[in-house]
């Protein structure tokens, strides 16, 4: 059974993030958690008592589940309400330490300060140790039957967190297809090495249809946006290391800038010993923006 976290703000974003993630579980059984995070200023309680305002939150969200689940649903999922005070990045953080949960899903407008600063989904890649779903506000309803992941093809055997993918995409029925963007200027034996690559990731991910692409190009960003532009992907993977306070600055993570306007829905892959052997440290004074769906 697993626990999803589902992110909201009662936002169209955040409702169309909701239902991409019943449609990505349709066929697992899970757990639907729905949070919504509202900031409370002290300026605020001289107006509204606390209990009013919790009053008044617990009121919408339990008509925004009722909206997110309209349609029927299947007897192995379930449904829960949560609400809490705070930012949301940081309340967020602190309930995935109580109550650990599968995956986090939150909705994706774009429209906060900056990439590596002004976004809850970018700060939920950088801190929540689980497995991070952003879900662009265009998304539509078609089936899900391209995912990619796109990683280093040298790093393949290094990655202990791709059994979550396989059993999504397998769930789904769905085609993986493993893609590698290598500097142009990376010499021509690239293509054994790649071969090699294509065999080792069909035998990890052996219980799904696979394929592999390669991109030449010094620019890994440009080399995804290239292959998002010219093939169909109904969902983009990637396995985020963490990174120091300097990357953060200088928005040197690659998912973070993906996550931050997302042209399709993007899942950030956990894995504890990556995250482990990159020391994260961001002051507080680096807080994310209390903007719910970004």
């Amino acid at each position: 059974m697993k626990k999803i976290l589902l992110l909201t703000d009662f936002s169209e974003a955040s409702l169309k993030a909701i239902h991409f993630a019943q449609h990505l579980f349709d066929a697992i059984p899970a757990e639907f958690y729905l949070m919504h995070v509202y900031p409370v200023e002290p300026s605020d309680l001289y107006i509204f008592p606390i209990e009013d305002v919790e009053r008044s939150v617990k009121r919408k969200i339990r008509q925004f589940l009722a909206d997110s689940t309209s349609q029927s649903v299947p007897d192995y999922h379930s449904y829960h309400t949560l609400t809490a005070p705070g930012d949301p990045v940081r309340t967020v953080v602190a309930t995935l330490e109580k109550t650990p949960y599968d995956y986090v899903v939150v909705g994706a407008t774009g429209s906060g300060c900056l990439p590596v600063l002004g976004s809850v989904a970018t700060g939920l890649i950088r801190k929540a140790k689980t497995h991070v779903l952003v879900v662009p506000q265009n998304v539509n309803g078609k089936p899900i039957r391209e995912v990619v992941l796109a990683m280093d093809y040298t790093t393949l055997n290094q990655v202990n967190c791709l059994q979550a993918l396989e059993e999504l995409v397998h769930a789904k029925k769905s085609r993986l297809t493993g893609l590698s963007i290598v500097d142009n200027r990376t010499p021509m034996w690239i293509g054994q090495e790649f071969e090699e690559y294509r065999q080792r990731f069909a035998h990890v991910f052996d219980s799904v249809e696979t394929g592999s692409y390669l991109i030449l190009d010094e620019e890994v960003t440009r080399g995804i946006d290239t292959y998002l532009t010219t093939h169909p992907v109904d969902l983009l993977v990637t396995v985020p290391h963490r990174k120091t306070l300097l990357d953060a600055v200088w928005d040197r993570s690659l998912t973070r800038r993906l996550a931050y306007k997302p042209r399709v829905p993007l899942l950030a892959l956990y894995d504890p010993e990556l995250s482990d052997k990159d020391n994260l440290s961001v002051p507080e004074t680096y807080s994310e923006q209390e903007n719910w769906s970004e």
